[in-house]
């Protein structure tokens, strides 16, 4: 029920970004979609079939271990500015299930408009060479901006899982001038520095 209900509120708007909400007994639950979801099937699919396998998960959770505190789920995704024949999507999740402060993670969704396909990390930086060597760049770049070590040498190590919010940034011309990762709380620091993101030149 909840796909068909994402996919006519999207499929019915403007061209415009949207957003979606849910309200029930104990959780509130809200999705904004950029309005790429509505000029590409492809894309919309593929971001409707990622928030209501995330919606679910969390209505799993919610009916497990709910008790008193209200529970809150944010799925933001935003296209950023993408190469020529990409279209990239980082998807921001922000979940508050009790406790002193809610949970954030990223991950990013990388389109091939040319043949709507999704391109992995992996074949974006050119194979397992080149990843090792862009984790490489970014432990650098974290140790440049003072991140503490035992944190990033765990957390942007070379294994590809730590890896999942990746993107292409553009040049001017629409050819790729380097790479943006963001890491979430914890992965590389504590939670007070909140999301880290380091860009590695190509």
């Amino acid at each position: 029920m909840v796909g068909l209900i994402l996919m006519v509120f999207v499929t019915q708007l403007s061209m415009s970004d949207t957003i979606w909400t849910e309200e029930g007994e104990g959780y509130q639950i809200e999705v904004f979609f950029p309005s790429l979801v509505l000029q590409n099937e492809y894309v919309r699919e593929t971001l409707e079939d990622m928030a209501n396998g995330q919606i679910e998960s969390f209505k799993e959770q919610f009916r497990e271990y709910y008790t008193t505190t209200e529970w809150v789920l944010d799925l933001r995704f935003v296209h950023e500015p993408s190469p020529e024949g990409m279209a990239c999507i980082v998807n921001w999740t922000w979940a508050y299930t009790g406790g002193v402060h809610g949970n954030s993670n990223t991950q990013s969704i990388i389109f091939n408009l040319s043949d709507s396909s999704l391109i992995s990390t992996l074949a974006l930086l050119g194979g397992r060479e080149n990843f090792e060597l862009f984790a490489s760049s970014v432990l650098t770049k974290l140790k440049e901006i003072e991140v503490e070590g035992d944190w990033a040498e765990r957390g942007a190590s070379a294994d590809i899982q730590n890896y999942h919010s990746v993107y292409p940034v553009p040049d001017e011309n629409g050819d790729i001038s380097g790479y943006t990762v963001i890491f979430p709380p914890y992965q590389v620091a504590c939670y007070a520095a909140g999301p880290i993101e380091v860009f590695v030149p190509k």
